[in-house]
């Protein structure tokens, strides 16, 4: 259910995700400035409304305007794990976004991790689905991590190793510390969250002590694969019949963050796509592009302007196994808010 880590070598400031989810379908947004959009909360008196500030780039599987991850034309960089020891805060007088859109909101908003936790009190987030925690990253090669603990918000500013994985960093550093000594080949990803942390931790310390690097970005994706849940025989047909089927990892993304370039691939397709945001202007209509595309090599060129019919394929695919919380007609809302979002400068 998904590993973050950033490292900084050299010229290149990068930010990894893995995904990992029950499918791989998505779609890739290219969203410009001057947006005017209101939040999907429920209570009409409580909505959000923001004019997005920046253009942004974001990989999402739920809907547009609620991605997994993204980056923005200033180079601020959010990326969203489940943590499964996590609980958002209670009710109260603030107004409320969604655990994905709040994503969308700090990218459109804010160009640093400074800005974001400057107002990350400002709103309550809300569950629809999941509790996540995120990484957040910036130009100036700042990173903070972000958990929610018995319905606190605990922000992580300096760490030795910015990783995280699905249970809150203090509890997982605090896992991690008891196998310093242990050798590499000790760890493993087929286990615990936990387990997964002390994996990806120690990679990443393996890195930042390394005297020289010469490709941070192959580094990423190799450190990537070390710790991907990957389909086997077995894995892939033992859970018939329990229901639920496993999770795999469906996308490794690895932002580029100095370079304002984004690299990814996916299960079905292992050619590494990049994305380079200055390819856009972010002053001219949504453009969009299926994430889980034939492609391969510089795509920015492949993207078309957004249609209605981009969001409902990934809405209906994606909210067909929890119908029974999300019936049709509220995935027919979701598929035809974005239309309601207009230029306003």
């Amino acid at each position: 259910m998904c590993t973050t880590f950033t490292f900084q070598r050299d010229k290149s400031f990068v930010l990894a995700q893995n995904y990992d989810f029950y499918y791989g379908h998505g779609l890739i947004v290219v969203s410009p400035r001057g947006l005017m959009k209101q939040s999907l909360t429920k209570d009409a008196a409580q909505k959000v409304t923001w004019v997005s500030n920046y253009g942004t780039v974001t990989f999402t599987q739920f809907g547009r305007e609620l991605p997994m991850s993204g980056m923005n034309e200033k180079g601020l960089t959010i990326a969203m794990m489940h943590q499964e020891d996590g609980q958002f805060p209670a009710e109260d007088d603030r107004p409320g976004l969604n655990e994905l859109q709040w994503i969308q909101y700090q990218l459109d908003q804010f160009k640093s991790v400074e800005e974001v936790i400057e107002h990350v009190e400002d709103f309550r987030l809300e569950k629809s689905v999941y509790e996540l925690h995120y990484t957040i990253a910036d130009s100036t090669g700042r990173t903070a991590l972000i958990d929610f603990i018995d319905g606190v918000c605990h922000v992580t500013e300096h760490a030795e190793c910015y990783t995280m994985t699905n249970t809150s960093y203090e509890k997982s550093i605090a896992h991690a510390k008891k196998f310093e000594k242990s050798p590499l080949e000790n760890f493993s990803n087929k286990t615990t969250s936990l387990d997964r942390f002390c994996l990806v931790n120690r990679l990443v310390k393996d890195v930042q002590s390394q005297s020289t690097l010469e490709n941070p970005i192959q580094k990423s994706f190799e450190l990537l694969e070390k710790v991907a849940a990957k389909p086997s025989d077995q894995t892939q047909w033992e859970w018939v019949g329990n229901g639920v089927p496993p999770t795999f990892t469906y996308w490794s993304i690895v932002f580029d963050i100095y370079s304002q370039t984004i690299y990814y691939r996916d299960l079905q397709n292992h050619e590494i796509r990049s994305i380079h945001l200055d390819d856009f202007h972010f002053s001219n209509e949504v453009m969009a592009l299926a994430l889980d595309n034939k492609a391969s090599g510089r795509i920015s060129s492949q993207f078309q302007p957004y249609e209605t019919k981009d969001n409902e394929r990934i809405i209906l695919l994606s909210y067909e196994p929890m119908s029974d919380i999300f019936p049709l007609n509220e995935q027919r809302e979701l598929i035809n808010y974005p239309d309601s979002i207009k230029r306003v400068l």
